[in-house]
């Protein structure tokens, strides 16, 4: 069974300038990162790059592919079917969103081995998840500001409604911070999924760490 337990989303974007050593871009830091967490149990890595091109995304997928070859962190790519046909052989789920292609027919354009992912924003949706899909991705579930076009969050009420109507693994996502992660555990998630809580400061790899704790002690 796949680990989603702790799952990180991120893009060059996403990158501080104090997060760059001397001469490093953007890219190279977030592969540096990404490898760093992966060092320290990361589950999964999804890029979600909306500013660069397709073939810059598939360059950073192949250097995570080797940078990250022994360790045991899926690599995932958000939204873009095109790339993840393009660039099967890098990654290990593709992640879809409720307006991009429809999961059945992306499956027809990927490797049979690469999971799918499917974000759920409201309970009605899980009454029309196709049995290729791997796990969801719910949320927000809280106030996020990671995602200017964020839905309304759903609360953890109606999170606790969705993991006990599915038979899948239920990552949760949006607002998540130290203080909440126990309580969502305890709702019975597979996972956490975060940006900004592991990029907001110069220290990435102690947020991770900190996060990852409180995670595994629930």
């Amino acid at each position: 069974m796949s680990n989603y337990r702790t799952y990180f989303i991120a893009g060059p974007e996403n990158i501080l300038p104090s997060h760059l050593l001397d001469g490093e871009s953007n890219e190279e830091a977030l592969i540096r990162i990404v490898r760093e967490l992966a060092n320290y149990g990361l589950s999964v890595f999804q890029l979600r790059a909306k500013t660069i091109s397709e073939d810059k995304q598939i360059d950073i997928l192949r250097d995570l592919k080797k940078t990250l070859k022994n360790t045991h962190t899926q690599i995932c790519i958000n939204d873009n079917v095109n790339i993840a046909s393009k660039a099967g052989k890098f990654i290990d789920i593709l992640h879809l969103g409720q307006s991009d292609m429809q999961p059945e027919k992306a499956k027809t354009y990927i490797r049979k081995d690469i999971k799918i992912g499917l974000s759920i924003t409201k309970e009605s949706q899980i009454f029309n998840i196709p049995d290729c899909v791997n796990y969801i991705g719910v949320g927000p579930i809280y106030t996020t500001n990671s995602k200017d076009d964020a839905d309304k969050p759903i609360g953890e009420i109606v999170l606790k409604q969705i993991i006990q109507k599915v038979n899948i693994p239920v990552v949760a996502i949006g607002g998540i911070n130290l203080q909440n992660v126990s309580n969502l555990m305890r709702l019975g998630v597979a996972g956490i999924a975060v940006i900004s809580n592991i990029l907001n400061n110069q220290k990435p790899l102690d947020n991770f760490l900190m996060l990852r704790e409180k995670i595994e002690k629930d």
